[in-house]
């Protein structure tokens, strides 16, 4: 079966990638990079039919991990900030959902949506971005209740702060993102139904 990761080039999505593949599932990466397997913006439509149809008809598992991080005090973000945090960590988690929930609901599927938690807080200097995560989230839990009696799983994660290439700089204490990606891939597999997910160190 065939598994679609978004953002799955870089950190947190390149170590679910690493660790599908390992446990024999195909899989399709998304992102700007060209080393993707589909090369583009997942905020656009277009992007996300061209993963519908690298992945045939056999994918089961989507998931929404692309996401970039923009921070500083209110007042400090100009247009094209604000857009690319909207467009990266909210339109892109609706725009593949809508690309794949349907067919999830009808034929069977898994969806995680990787948020963050600060989807859960507000933080300072964190505004645009805890408010394109409150987005994804409250998405998220009206496509639950909408896919409720249907064959979709759908799975939300909250991670706490992660040393990836999302921080400019190494981030001591943070947490391993291949350590999240196993609780991740863990959950997909497990026969129990996981609906939400909040990681964090200790």
């Amino acid at each position: 079966m065939t598994a679609i990761v978004t953002g799955g080039t870089s950190g947190l999505g390149a170590a679910i990638a690493e660790l599908l593949r390992s446990r024999g599932k195909r899989v399709i990466t998304v992102s700007r990079r060209e080393s993707a397997d589909v090369s583009g913006d997942a905020s656009k439509r277009e992007t996300a039919q061209r993963a519908v149809e690298a992945a045939g008809d056999d994918v089961d598992l989507l998931v929404n991990c692309a996401g970039i991080g923009i921070y500083g005090p209110a007042g400090s973000y100009d247009d094209e900030a604000i857009a690319a945090m909207i467009g990266s960590n909210l339109v892109a988690t609706i725009v593949f959902c809508e690309a794949f929930a349907p067919r999830f609901m009808r034929d069977g599927g898994t969806i995680v949506n990787v948020l963050s938690t600060a989807a859960l807080t507000g933080k300072p200097n964190e505004t645009v971005y805890c408010a394109a995560k409150w987005g994804a989230r409250g998405y998220t839990e009206a496509l639950r209740a909408e896919a409720k009696g249907t064959k979709l799983r759908l799975i939300s994660v909250a991670p706490g702060g992660m040393d990836t290439p999302f921080w400019p700089e190494k981030r001591a204490g943070f947490m391993d993102a291949r350590e999240v990606a196993a609780v991740i891939v863990d959950a997909v597999d497990r026969r129990v139904n996981v609906a939400e997910l909040v990681i964090s160190r200790g």
